[in-house]
């Protein structure tokens, strides 16, 4: 039979105090059961702790060696304990994130200041990357945030929001005089385009094609964060994601709505064999909160950012 833990707290509470009685009534027993327990434990040990005189348990050597690394695992027992509260409490543990640039530098960032003051003691890492999908795979990552499609069985891969594109000119240029660009207007124009291989590069390229209009296309870039930057320098335009010209990262920059309207869609991936870890669920809880309000404010103002959530109607993949 193998001993258990009331036995053990059972004797030391008897080394403590000195007498079944005084045990018995801090463990809220009768002096027959701590007896019984107390006499149990001997057995399953195989073990003389007590010698017994006159109706009294005196301890022996072996009990008083045995009370010294009982009371050592039975602490060691109060830290397992103490440290699973703090993880259920958010005052301890690990949250890794990995992002692309244009949410992990706004959207991200807001919702880890939140997250962080709420619990100062959770350690949080944040790095930032070109292919968010391959890293969660490879990585000991808990989220991942993506604006480029990525599936793949060990991934849970959902959307946040879908954000409407805008097209991005240099301050000065002549058409940051118009409410709103279209295809007709880039006619001829310095382009800066996304690489050929990606999504919003061919549903961009189709727009401009159905309606047989060309553009100047030398400058091509990987992320919208290129896009903004060389814009902002006076080389040509382009259209972009709208959330990091929307906190105003690049403030050389004129934003105006792009029309037929693209869509970026910004997800989600996590592991599937991580499980729901309770403080990645608390962070994606405030992130989604701030969505939700970035989401209600585009709804009722005249902002260049249009964003909805996934319910609003049927998804539609769409990336960047």
């Amino acid at each position: 039979m193998r001993i258990t833990h009331r036995q053990l707290e059972a004797f030391v509470q008897f080394m403590e105090v000195g007498t079944v009685t005084g045990a018995a009534g801090r463990l809220f027993v009768s002096q027959p059961a701590m007896s019984k327990m107390l006499a149990g434990l001997e057995i399953d040990l195989g073990l003389t702790l007590f010698q017994r005189e006159k109706k009294r348990l005196l301890p022996t050597d072996e009990a008083q060696l045995l009370y010294k690394e009982v009371r050592r695992l039975m602490a060691s027992l109060s830290d397992v304990e103490r440290f699973a509260r703090d993880l259920r409490e958010y005052r301890t543990g690990e949250l890794r994130i990995i992002s692309a640039t244009s949410i992990g530098h706004t959207l991200i960032a807001e919702a880890t200041a939140e997250f962080g003051a709420e619990f100062p003691d959770v350690y949080i890492k944040i790095d930032t990357s070109t292919a968010v999908g391959s890293d969660v795979l490879r990585q000991n990552v808990d989220l991942g945030f993506s604006v480029t499609q990525f599936h793949h069985p060990s991934l849970h891969t959902e959307p946040l929001f879908h954000a409407a594109s805008v097209c991005v000119l240099p301050v000065g240029h002549p058409l940051a005089e118009r409410d709103v660009i279209g295809p007709g207007d880039l006619e001829g124009a310095e382009f800066v385009s996304f690489t050929r291989d990606s999504r919003m590069r061919h549903l961009t390229d189709a727009v401009f094609e159905q309606q047989r209009v060309s553009r100047k296309m030398r400058l091509e870039v990987f992320t919208s964060a290129e896009a903004n930057s060389l814009v902002s320098r006076g080389l040509g335009v382009a259209i972009v994601e709208p959330l990091a010209v929307h906190h105003g990262v690049w403030p050389n920059l004129v934003i105006r709505p792009f029309e037929p309207k693209l869509e970026f869609t910004f997800s989600v991936m996590r592991p599937q064999d991580r499980g729901d870890a309770a403080i990645a669920d608390r962070f994606m809880d405030v992130l989604n909160r701030r969505i939700k309000l970035l989401a209600e404010a585009s709804a009722n103002s005249s902002t260049t950012l249009s964003v909805r959530l996934p319910q609003s109607r049927p998804r539609r993949e769409n990336a960047g």
